[in-house]
């Protein structure tokens, strides 16, 4: 059986700072899953100056402790004073320095004592991929180092990302091509941007393609009778474009009247470089009347957000999957998205495809979706063709086969 390494530095890192990302979430499937497939699982994190070796359940119990809401450590003197990081981050350090089999300042000290003889080594979070790390991780005896990369944009798109993340980005994939052993891609559009750019710096590394699971979500598509809605999910960025929505929702505030409007509901957390949009959400007479903005909602909230809209409206200019787009789809609802390679992969010809900046045809669509709503295919209303929604069961056998 073979025996694995998980990095587990972006799981903490992100814990106290809300409800989990896309990323978040496919680190906490992996987590899980190689807890399952092998009890003798390890887990290795960067905190602060220090690197920790867990076990792999440890860090399957603070999944759990989290998941439930309860707190998971308490207050350690080795984090206390980093007042900088979430207190619940510092008392979740506490916890894994609690549970560590050994630390040290550097990863080579700290495998000497635990050597990784046959153990595959899996990042699925981007955290300390660096030439030091990853040399160390191989000398450690790792058999076999996977990375997962979700997508290249930092690259592609540069005016997208904040000051400096696309020359760090590069570095780490740089560092990738040049220690990894495979490269789990999560769609074939992600695949081909990683050939394209690995093969600029000499890289012929192996790539596996396999979908992200979606998880099922129990609410049934069930719309509103009344004021149809239109669902936008994600951090509120410059790449998501929800500045075609708001022309969109100014249109058709101009042609209809106020009782036809449907509405817009703004799902995600406010990031960065997007002051417009956010003076937009601060100013506009349509928020709070037809836009409504919703920073932090629970998972059941967010099922019942999704099961109950007349759509998920999705007009990014980059993605590297779209899992919001399939938990949509798993659900029945209809999606209206851009028309990006890596959405018509893994939707086919279940959503409507739109040119990201077109606010007269995203207006088209939306009006004449949200008059569908509620309507039986017979009667006029939506009737998609079948969307095969993947499952993280599928995934997995095909990563680990």
């Amino acid at each position: 059986m073979t025996r694995y390494l998980i990095d587990i530095t972006r799981f903490i890192s992100r814990i106290g700072r809300g409800k989990p990302t896309g990323i978040d979430r496919v680190e906490i499937a992996y987590i899980s899953e190689l807890s399952r497939r092998d009890p003798d699982c390890l887990a290795v994190a960067k905190m602060g100056k220090d690197f920790v070796l867990v076990r792999g359940q440890d860090a399957g119990r603070a999944i759990a402790v989290l998941g439930a809401g309860r707190t998971l450590g308490r207050d350690g003197l080795k984090d206390f004073y980093r007042l900088k990081l979430p207190k619940a981050q510092r008392q979740a350090r506490q916890y894994f320095r609690s549970v560590a089999l050994g630390s040290s300042q550097t990863v080579g000290s700290l495998f000497a004592a635990y050597p990784m003889d046959g153990v595959e080594y899996v990042n699925v979070g981007h955290s300390n991929l660096a030439d030091d790390f990853l040399s160390a991780i191989s000398n450690a005896g790792c058999t076999r180092l996977s990375v997962m990369i979700h997508d290249m944009i930092p690259l592609d798109f540069p005016e997208f990302t904040k000051t400096g993340i696309s020359e760090q980005f590069q570095a780490r994939m740089q560092s990738v091509s040049r220690y990894a052993d495979r490269v789990i891609c999560n769609s074939a559009d992600t695949e081909a941007r990683v050939k394209h750019y690995f093969s600029k710096w000499h890289s012929d590394v192996e790539t596996v393609v396999a979908h992200l699971g979606v998880e099922e979500m129990k609410a049934d598509h069930q719309p509103l009778l009344s004021a149809p809605y239109f669902v936008c999910l994600g951090t509120i960025e410059p790449r998501k474009n929800h500045a075609v929505l708001f022309k969109v929702w100014e249109k058709l505030a101009a042609e209809l009247p106020s009782e036809k409007m449907p509405k817009l509901h703004v799902i995600g957390r406010r990031g960065w470089n997007n002051e417009d949009v956010f003076e937009f959400l601060d100013t506009s007479p349509l928020v709070g009347t037809h836009i409504f903005e919703y920073s932090d909602l629970g998972d059941n909230e967010l099922a019942k957000e999704i099961s109950q809209c007349a759509g998920l409206v999705f007009p990014s200019f980059a993605e590297g999957y779209g899992l919001p787009a399939l938990e949509a789809a798993q659900m029945g609802v209809p999606v209206i998205c851009s028309n990006l390679p890596v959405f018509r992969e893994i939707l086919g010809n279940y959503a409507t495809f739109l040119d990201a900046s077109d606010a007269d045809a995203w207006a088209e669509i939306v009006r004449s979706v949200a008059k569908m709503t509620n309507k039986s295919p017979e009667e006029g209303g939506w009737a998609p063709d079948p969307c095969i929604v993947p499952r993280w069961e599928s995934h997995f056998c095909h990563v680990f086969s």
